[in-house]
C-alpha cells in the first residue's frame, strides 16, 4: 500500500538568502532526511526544472524521496516519486490519471471541509493538515488549528472512515510541539525552517526522530521506488 511509504517527516525546502534549494536538499540529506519536499516559486519553469533535477540527483545519492510541490509538470517530466499539490493547483484526479498508481500525491487541508473532501475523494496518499503556528513559507495565512482542533479532526477521521489518510501537520512547528502533536494522533509533520534555519541540522534532525521513537513510533518507511 503506497501510504506505508508516506515518511512520517516531510522536509520542505524554501527560498533562502545565500542557501539555494540544492544546497538546503543537500543539508538535510546528510541530516539523515529520507524525503525531500521541492517548493520553488516565483522562478521560471526552465530553472525549476534544472533546479528538480539536480535535487533528484541528491535525492537518489542518498536514497531519499523527492516530491514536487505544486508543479505536476515538472514532477511528470523528471519522473519525480510524487507531487504535493495545493488547493489551488491542478485537480487530484488528474494529477492521478497522469501519475498513475505508484507516484505519492500529497493534498492540503486548512479545515475540516477540506480534510473531509481529500478523505472522500479516496485519490491523496497525506493530508498537509495546518496550519499550526504562523510560518515563513505561507505568510498569508491568518487562521490557525489549535491541538484541540487537531485532535478533534483525527478522533472524526477515524470514526468516520475505515481508512483514514494520514494526517501531516504543517506550520511553524517547533521541537517542543511534536510530542503534543503526536500524542493527538498525528501521522507526521513536515517541517521547513526548523531544520533550514538550524545551525546544527543532524543534531535537529536527531532530536526530531527521537521525539517520535519517545512516543513509541517506528519511523522505518518503506522507499517509493520507481
Amino acid at each position: 500500500m503506497i501510504q506505508n511509504r508516506i515518511s512520517r517527516i516531510h522536509y520542505i525546502t524554501q527560498n533562502m538568502l545565500h542557501k539555494t534549494h540544492q544546497q538546503l536538499a543537500l543539508d538535510a540529506c546528510e541530516a539523515g532526511v529520507d524525503l525531500v519536499q521541492l517548493r520553488l516559486k516565483d522562478m521560471e519553469r526552465l530553472e525549476m526544472l534544472d533546479i528538480a533535477l539536480e535535487t533528484q540527483k541528491i535525492c537518489d545519492h542518498f536514497d531519499a524521496t523527492l516530491i514536487i510541490n505544486d508543479h505536476l509538470d515538472i514532477a511528470l517530466e523528471i519522473d519525480a516519486d510524487g507531487v504535493h499539490l495545493g488547493n489551488g493547483d491542478i485537480d487530484h484526479k488528474t494529477a492521478r490519471k497522469e501519475l498513475g498508481i505508484n507516484k505519492i500525491i500529497g493534498a492540503t487541508a486548512y479545515n475540516e471541509i477540506e480534510a473531509k473532501f481529500h478523505q472522500s475523494n479516496g485519490i491523496a496518499d497525506y493530508i498537509g493538515l495546518g496550519t499550526f503556528r504562523k510560518t515563513r513559507t505561507k505568510p498569508e495565512i491568518k487562521d490557525f488549528l489549535s491541538l484541540q482542533q487537531i485532535k478533534a479532526l483525527i478522533d472524526k477521521q477515524k470514526q468516520t472512515y475505515e481508512n483514514p489518510i494520514p494526517f501531516l501537520v504543517i506550520g511553524g512547528i517547533r521541537l517542543e510541539d511534536i510530542k503534543s502533536l503526536l500524542s493527538v494522533g498525528i501521522y507526521g509533520i513536515a517541517i521547513a525552517s526548523l531544520i533550514n534555519e538550524s545551525n546544527n541540522k543532524p543534531l535537529t534532525y536527531k532530536t526530531i526522530q527521537n521525539a517520535f521513537q519517545e512516543s513509541g513510533i517506528t519511523l522505518n518507511t518503506l522507499k517509493t521506488g520507481n
